[in-house]
């Protein structure tokens, strides 16, 4: 009987022994590669199935103990064997504090003998333990939302066996280009695990530098134009005694500024008859405006220029010395309609009382109403449509050498009886004098003998900013002509409604009369 059971023992043994030889056949030897996937970054790496770095996985695989300890948590690659029939699947997890690894399949656990663990902490394909182990965790707190940017390390650690290895490398994060959308009052910082030693914050602006510090918030503060903007807030730990690690980590993302509208009172000197400059920044491509203060009676256009909106604006001659609202309506008119109010002061100015002395067939031919209905019909259509872009460059020049003898907006008397508010200067100079435009521009009107006014000459320099030349001898110029700063439109005369020689020189916004003095210290420029 006992040889029976002997028999029967040696049976179980002998098909157990098969089966065990069969299986590790099975996993082994027909191993013809093996795919590492990293399920912390999703990298993969094949690996041959012939080569030193397979084999140190398949021993691995081999020499384990079955273990209930929780390794949820660590890091954990996936394993596949890929064979001539099947694929069989693994996870490799690594312990790096007590340099542990362990292998998975289905719902079973098994920790890898030493050896084989030593090795694997030793391996290439491996490195990124040290990474995900040793990097400080680093977030974006955005309106205290925790968001995972990319981040680029540069970064040293120490092995298991005491060497230090050098890695660099990017991990992808969950932060699309949409995702961070600043507007007034948001808040967006950096958190660490532990503070760096220093810390950079660069910001660009399609590959351009326009914003660097220390601190995240000091650099998004410069960020006061709408747009999108690449952040790159790059951290430092040093080496220090007994380092595990220690480099650069930088958090790379996309910030889109949208600030509300930003209106500026450029000009600084508003007096009665000047130019108001009021611009308007950080306005979407969507977005409409309107401008309306008490002081402006004309209408008002919208101009862009160097990424802004301007309105360039006539103070009426008429306004009494104050303060004034400017309100900036935005898409005036829709669900979305909104107004930005600033306020700014009208200074108060004096202007000077001539009286003049005609001859009566002179104040009567000049000044009739066949004068007026000519000016109207001809020179003030010349004032109605302006370029939309700013033709001129830098501050004016004077068109002519000459003596003041009527200034801008004097109250004028002729013959006793009062007139219209000057609306030039008259430069009186001699018959023949050179008169040159005073900047860049395209003449909208050049014709000689009118009533009033005299050979005249009109140019656009954009924008809605004219000059005008009234009683000149001869013209230089003809319509739909380029013009050049310095360049010679024509001569000093005394045609049309003049005493003598001179040069009445006009400046406009459109065809309302403004200070031809104040573009001496240049219009936005």
């Amino acid at each position: 009987m006992k040889k029976v059971y002997l028999i029967l023992l040696l049976s179980v043994l002998s098909s157990l022994f098969a089966s065990s030889c069969a299986l590790t056949e099975t996993i082994f030897e027909s191993v013809s590669e093996v795919e590492l996937i990293n399920l912390q970054n999703g990298e993969k790496t094949v690996i041959p199935g012939d080569s030193e770095h397979a084999d140190i996985l398949l021993k691995a695989i081999k020499t384990k103990n079955k273990t209930e300890e929780n390794i949820s948590d660590l890091t954990a690659y996936e394993l596949i064997l890929k064979k001539n029939s099947q694929l069989d699947y693994y996870k490799i997890s690594f312990d790096l504090n007590n340099k542990k690894a362990y292998v998975s399949q289905k719902d079973n656990n098994y920790i890898v003998d030493a050896n084989s663990a030593k090795a694997l902490f030793l391996n290439e394909n491996f490195f990124y333990i040290y990474i995900d182990s040793t990097l400080y965790k680093t977030y974006l707190d955005y309106n205290e939302d925790k968001l995972n940017p990319d981040v680029k390390y540069d970064w040293t650690y120490k092995d298991i066996e005491g060497h230090y290895t050098k890695r660099e490398g990017v991990i992808k994060g969950s932060v699309n280009q949409e995702t961070i959308k600043m507007k007034e009052n948001d808040v967006l910082d950096v958190v660490y695990e532990k503070v760096p030693d220093s810390q950079v914050v660069k910001a660009y602006s399609q590959g351009n530098l326009v914003s660097t510090g220390t601190n995240m918030q000091d650099v998004l503060k410069n960020l006061t134009s709408d747009g999108q903007y690449t952040v790159e807030s790059q951290a430092q730990w040093r080496l220090k005694d007994n380092s595990q690690f220690y480099g650069y980590q930088t958090l790379m993302f996309t910030v889109n500024v949208d600030m509300p509208p930003k209106v500026a009172i450029v000009t600084k000197e508003n007096y009665p008859g000047n130019i108001l400059l009021v611009s308007v920044e950080n306005l979407n491509g969507d977005e409409t405006l309107s401008l309306q203060t008490d002081v402006v009676k004309t209408e008002t256009e919208e101009y862009k220029y160097k990424g802004k909106s301007v309105f360039i604006c006539p103070i009426d001659l008429y306004a009494q010395p104050g303060d004034y609202d400017i309100n900036v309506v935005v898409n005036k008119g829709t669900n979305r309609e909104y107004t930005i109010t600033n306020t700014f002061a009208v200074k108060s100015k004096s202007f000077k009382t001539q009286y003049l002395t005609v001859s009566e067939e002179m104040n009567d031919t000049n000044n009739d109403n066949a004068a007026i209905y000519e000016f109207v019909q001809l020179v003030k259509p010349a004032r109605t449509e302006s370029v939309p872009e700013k033709l001129w460059e830098g501050t004016f020049i004077m068109p002519v050498e000459g003596e003041l003898t009527t200034d801008f907006a004097e109250i004028r008397y002729v013959n006793n009886e009062p007139s219209d508010r000057h609306s030039g200067l008259d430069l009186a100079a001699p018959l023949g004098t050179e008169v040159k435009a005073p900047n860049n521009g395209v003449v909208t009107f050049a014709m000689e003998g009118l009533l009033s006014p005299g050979n005249t000459v009109v140019i656009d320099h954009g924008m809605g900013l004219f000059t005008s030349y009234y009683h000149l001898e001869t013209i230089a110029v003809t319509k739909g002509q380029k013009v050049s700063k310095g360049e010679v439109i024509g001569t000093v005369g005394t045609t049309g409604f003049s005493t003598g020689p001179h040069l009445h020189y006009a400046v406009s916004i459109y065809n309302t009369y403004v200070n031809p003095y104040q573009t001496l210290s240049g219009i936005i420029d």
